[in-house]
Formats: structure tokens, C-alpha cells, sequence
């Protein structure tokens, strides 16, 4: 088994899944315009309002526009004249972006666009309206009421047991996308938290099972995430396919999920030695702001799928913890808007050793700088849609777009947009 991946940015192409092959023309004569007009339109004003124009252009010069008009998106030959953003894309990634396939954000990184016009925030703008006018989408709506099953006001920081009722738990995890359920693998904590010390502290820099980084102010070099843990544990393999307390827990999401050894980044564990006002190499992965698992593309056919995540150590004010955005499973979500801490669907989910959370791959969330001076540790098992297994091969994973992938010094969104960016 080789223990180093090519970069290789045509991991999960359309054609190899054989979606259609759009032709840019025909697609923004006839195809867009009739989906706006059957109701897309409708799911999608709503959040254009006060929208610059966006324009889209393939190398050879062919260009559309989408513009607001009366109320209503309307789509136009060439490049508007008021576009705030205008992209320059290779006509197979465009393919991929209306497949779901791509996203903005793969799209910048494995470098298959260049901004003419603007930047990721001014394409932000437009991009949920763009998925649902791609897709069908629906565009996260934080002004929404999230409800339980009695219809009341969801208690977005509820936590549960594995003594309550598992219909009401998937409500809870199906509306909000996450799930805390408190001590539910308390009694295999010690254990898994042995074996996690043994594969890091096999770990080796320029292997493809492990990312590290640097603590400035020491100078060490560590390994801030794990990747690919089952298929050197026996123990987490264990725990993916045959424990209890994980198969009840995938059991709550009530679609066909399969453990994923070896796609993405398999079981992957998140480790956090480094206390608050810590200086890391710069990097987009030591700590995470706010994402989706499935955010470089492939959700259409990976999704739903859930982490599965076995907390070590306490995650709260004193460590480091996760975020979570909830009601945004499922959704298209602006990224540049409302996804502050203070927004009212933004909920840090505090939990203690023992303790497992469950969040959908296409749920928004993130994994900020630590707060305090603990450290924090989590596995995190992956269950996907059994597509995924075809959609990727071995050690396949969509981040493999991203510019250092395999060694973990990976450059932010922002770095690589400058660099792509062309002023005329």
C-alpha cells in the first residue's frame, strides 16, 4: 500500500459518475431559465435582495449573467456591465459545479477559476441562490423557527441520554443536525483513549495517515490530526461495525450508512495539545472556522452522512470545542453572513469525557481556537451512503484539491483567491 497520495483534483468527475454533460449555451438558454420559471424562482428571491448582478464566463469568451430583475432572477448573454463578481471557469468544472460535484470553494482551491471581478465574498453573495438554482437546494433560512416533535421551540442545547426516547433524539438530530448524548461510551473511554495515544505516537510526518503542524513558540512539530484509523486499529475498526452503543447511534439518522474505513479520511481523530493564544504554522486545518465535511463537493451522493464523534477529553471554555450551526444540514448556507458566534443558531456543544456527539457532514459547523489552556481529543467515525464507496476509490478524498494536501500545510481560502484573482 503506498503511504502517499497524488494530488489529484479530478477525484469524483461527473462523467465518471455519469451525470449529463450540460453545454454551456444550451443550459443558460433553456434549461436555467425554465427551472426559475417552474418555481425555482420562488426559493430563491428571497435571499437576493439587493444582489449586484454575477456573471460566469468559460475561457473561449461565452459569459452569462444572473440579475435581479422585478423581483425575479433573470439570466443574460454576456458579462453585466454592474457584476459585482464575474468568474472565469474551465467548462468541465463548471459542469462539476452544477453537479454538486465542485463547490466555490474546491473550485478556488484546485485553482479552476480566476476572479475577473470581486472575490469569495462578492461570489458569496450568490452562491446558495446558485446551488438551489444548480440543484434544487434549499438556502438556510436563519429567521426560521426550529421545533420539536410537540411542535414547541427547539431547545437547541439539550443534551440526552441513551435512556430517552430514540424517536425524539432523531427529530432533534434531524432538525438541528447534531446530537450530544451524554456518558454514552463512558465505559470504553480508557481504552479508546490508549489506543489513540498508540497510533499517534506511531505516527510519521509525510505519511498519509497523519497532518501535522508547528507550535511556534516551542518549535515542535505534532500531529494535529489523525486519518485513516481503522485501518491500523483493530480496536476502532471494531467500533464501526460491530459496538452496540456506535450502531444505535447511526441507527438514529434511519437511512442505510456504512462505516467508512478508508474514503476521506476514514476515521480520523482531532488532537489539540496546544492551549489558548497558541501560534500554529499558518494552516486552514489546525482549527477549522465554519465548514461542512462535505463542503469541497459530492454531497448529492455522499449524503446524509454522520461523524460519529467519541470525546476524550472535556471540550468546553476551558479547551477547545465544536460548533455547531444548527437547522443547516441539508442546506445551502451563506458563509459570510450570520455565522458569527453571536448568531442564535450558533450553539457550542460542551461535553465531558465519555461523552458522543453526532453531526450530519452538511451540517455547519467548526472547530475555533482553544479558549483555554486543556487539551482536546476526538475520534470521530464516519458512516456515508454506500455510493460514496463508488463515487471514491482508496484514499480518495475531495480534499485532495486543496494545495498541500498530505502534509498538512495547507494555505488559507483567502491566500490562494489573491493569487487567482485578475483585475481588467
Amino acid at each position: 500500500m503506498s503511504e502517499m497520495v497524488e494530488r489529484n483534483t479530478n477525484v469524483g468527475d461527473f462523467s465518471t459518475w455519469g451525470l449529463v454533460a450540460w453545454d454551456f449555451d444550451d443550459f443558460h438558454r433553456r434549461e436555467l431559465p425554465h427551472r426559475l420559471a417552474a418555481g425555482v424562482n420562488t426559493q430563491v428571491s428571497w435571499d437576493l435582495a439587493g444582489a449586484a448582478p454575477f456573471s460566469i464566463a468559460l475561457k473561449d469568451g461565452r459569459a452569462y449573467s444572473y440579475a435581479m430583475d422585478g423581483g425575479a432572477v433573470r439570466v443574460m448573454r454576456g458579462i453585466h456591465e454592474q457584476a459585482q463578481c464575474v468568474i472565469e471557469i474551465e467548462e468541465r468544472a463548471w459542469q462539476n459545479y452544477v453537479h454538486e460535484l465542485r463547490t466555490p470553494y474546491s473550485l478556488v482551491l484546485a485553482q479552476a477559476v480566476h476572479f475577473l471581478r470581486g472575490g469569495m465574498g462578492e461570489w458569496d453573495a450568490w452562491a446558495p441562490a446558485i446551488q438551489c438554482m444548480y440543484s434544487g437546494r434549499e438556502i438556510f433560512d436563519p429567521s426560521k423557527p426550529l421545533r420539536d416533535a410537540q411542535g414547541q421551540p427547539l431547545d437547541l442545547h439539550r443534551k440526552f441520554t441513551l435512556a430517552d426516547d430514540h424517536e425524539e433524539m432523531t427529530h432533534f438530530l434531524h432538525t438541528a443536525g447534531y446530537l450530544v448524548v451524554r456518558g454514552a461510551l463512558t465505559h470504553r473511554l480508557q481504552e479508546i483513549a490508549d489506543e489513540i495515544e498508540r497510533v499517534r505516537a506511531q505516527a510519521r510526518e509525510g505519511e498519509i495517515f497523519s497532518w501535522w503542524t508547528e507550535n511556534l513558540a516551542s518549535g515542535v512539530r505534532f500531529p494535529y490530526r489523525l486519518m485513516f484509523i481503522s485501518e491500523r486499529s483493530q480496536l476502532v475498526r471494531s467500533l464501526m461495525e460491530e459496538d452496540p452503543t456506535v450502531a444505535a447511534l447511526v441507527a438514529l439518522v434511519k437511512r442505510d450508512l456504512i462505516p467508512l474505513h478508508d474514503r476521506g479520511q476514514g476515521a480520523m481523530s482531532v488532537l489539540k495539545p496546544f492551549g489558548a493564544g497558541s501560534k500554529l504554522a499558518p494552516s486552514i486545518a489546525g482549527n477549522l472556522g465554519w465548514h461542512t465535511d462535505c463542503g469541497l463537493g459530492g454531497c448529492t451522493i455522499m449524503c446524509p452522512s454522520v461523524n460519529i464523534g467519541i470525546h476524550l477529553d472535556a471540550a468546553g471554555p476551558q479547551s477547545s470545542q465544536l460548533w455547531a450551526m444548527a437547522g443547516t444540514n441539508g442546506r445551502s448556507v451563506h458563509h459570510a453572513t450570520s455565522m458569527g458566534a453571536d448568531c442564535p443558531n450558533a450553539v457550542p456543544l460542551d461535553t465531558c469525557p465519555g461523552d458522543v456527539t453526532i453531526h450530519y457532514s452538511c451540517s455547519m459547523h467548526a472547530g475555533p481556537p482553544p479558549t483555554g489552556p486543556n487539551q482536546r481529543r476526538t475520534l470521530y467515525l464516519p458512516f456515508y451512503t454506500p455510493e460514496t464507496l463508488r463515487l471514491l476509490g482508496r484514499f480518495q478524498s475531495f480534499e485532495q484539491v486543496l494545495p498541500g494536501y498530505g502534509s498538512g500545510d495547507i494555505p488559507s481560502l483567502d491566500q490562494v483567491t489573491k493569487e487567482q484573482s485578475v483585475y481588467r
